[in-house]
């Protein structure tokens, strides 16, 4: 049996977040699950999960245990191999302290530039732009 660790789920969700993206990009969008765990006092994987936190999770119910590796694979659709391994390297990255994420430490929230402006960003403070991204403090 595999079970989703919290680093597991931590990659799969830049996997669906930012496979266009940048390193950094994909960095600071971990660093911001990793900010709403600290504030929530949840796992990684109860953040990413939490109702409309990230778009694809509102198509893909919460499933943390599975038969085998190829069932998880298959279940949250992660078919580009390359990118998975850059997503849990990535992971990794974005909890290196020495790295420029400082920038990134309260920050909560962030969008693609992609798709129109949430409600919700009205009302908060711009972080940190992005080609792709903008940040938003607590």
């Amino acid at each position: 049996m595999l079970v989703v660790t919290a680093s597991l789920c931590m990659a799969i969700n830049l996997y669906k977040e930012c496979r266009s993206a940048s390193d950094t990009e994909c960095q600071l969008i971990n660093r911001v699950v990793v900010n709403r765990m600290h504030d929530t006092n949840q796992d990684a994987c109860n953040v990413i999960f939490a109702k409309n936190q990230f778009s694809w999770t509102n198509t893909t119910p919460k499933k943390l245990k599975f038969k085998n590796y190829s069932d998880m694979i298959a279940y949250y659709k992660l078919n580009d191999t390359a990118q998975l391994i850059r997503a849990f390297d990535n992971v990794n990255k974005s909890e290196d302290n020495s790295s420029k994420l400082k920038i990134s430490d309260s920050m909560t929230h962030y969008y693609d530039k992609s798709i129109s402006q949430p409600k919700w960003a009205q009302r908060m403070q711009v972080a940190y732009k992005t080609k792709n991204f903008i940040f938003y403090n607590a």
